[in-house]
């Protein structure tokens, strides 16, 4: 099986822009032989919306468009990030999800469970936690599925919840094996976090055993800057796979052989990519501003 890990650069709140963008890769990832294409967190909406999760408009304009880009979206399955409402009478009204879609209906739904309200983020505001989900089958692999702070209660000691161990537990208990793990993300970049994220990933799958995808949001959002490198590893740690710093890409990995493109070189100064990392941010609130 070939699975393409796309990092887009969304702009926040516009949705006709942003799935255009994923039917366009999603497209792309057809045409390259892909049997699955992966998305990032909030892919529908960009990350972080803020409190325009606090209008109801823009909830009912975000469900329109997700109902509109499953319709529209090529036939093989396409897993991408969006929030979606909590029917639950208790609670925060939205969940932040993982949807797959596949021939325009919803084949597998995640959602997220460990919730950031620290530094720069506040998701407790807005997002209910999810439930452990069961497994998405796709390709002859089990595949877990978690959306970014889901792993890191690796580097955040107030975690008691452990969503991966929870889908491991899950797996065994029904017989079945754990054969992928895939993260779907929008976690910012700051100096040093190239290394405190490769200290997870790598921590991961030596716990494990099993090849682990980390599909990240790429661009600038106001203050924050997202870096991309999207990457692979196989199940004994070894990156396969990577994408670009600071700029959309798209890698191919395949399951065969584990292995994929690299893009991008893993021990790039950190003066280069502090460089970079302003440039795009300029760069990005400079158009996405309206500019001229």
């Amino acid at each position: 099986m070939k699975i393409a890990l796309v990092q887009v650069n969304p702009i926040i709140g516009d949705f006709r822009y942003n799935c255009e963008k994923i039917t366009r890769f999603a497209q792309k990832a057809v045409t390259a032989g892909c049997d699955l294409a992966v998305f990032p967190e909030l892919a529908v909406s960009g990350y972080p919306p803020l409190d325009l999760l606090e209008r109801r408009s823009f909830i009912d304009d975000h469900e329109a468009a997700v109902k509109k880009l499953i319709e529209e979206l090529p036939p093989i399955p396409v897993m991408f990030g969006c929030f979606e409402r909590c029917e639950e009478p208790a609670g925060k009204p939205l969940y932040n999800s993982v949807f797959v879609a596949r021939g325009g209906t919803i084949v597998h739904k995640t959602r997220k469970q460990l919730l950031p309200e620290y530094d720069v983020f506040d998701e407790n505001r807005y997002f209910e936690p999810g439930s452990p989900s069961d497994l998405f089958s796709c390709g002859g692999l089990n595949i877990g599925v978690t959306v970014c702070e889901d792993i890191w209660h690796y580097a955040v000691d107030e975690y008691h919840s452990r969503p991966v161990a929870d889908l491991h537990a899950q797996a065994l208990k029904k017989g079945r094996s754990l054969d992928l793990l895939i993260n779907v993300s929008a976690s910012p970049y700051h100096r040093g976090k190239t290394q405190v994220r490769q200290s997870i990933f790598s921590t991961l799958t030596a716990q494990y055993g099993i090849p682990f995808f980390y599909v990240n949001q790429v661009g600038g959002q106001d203050s924050l800057l997202f870096d991309g490198v999207s990457l692979a590893l196989d199940g004994s740690g070894k990156t396969i796979a990577r994408a670009a710093h600071f700029e959309e890409d798209m890698v191919v990995v395949d399951t065969e052989q584990w292995s994929g493109e690299l893009r991008s070189n893993g021990e790039t100064e950190e003066v280069e990519l502090v460089h970079d990392a302003l440039v795009m941010g300029i760069h990005d609130y400079v158009t996405k501003s309206g500019f001229s």
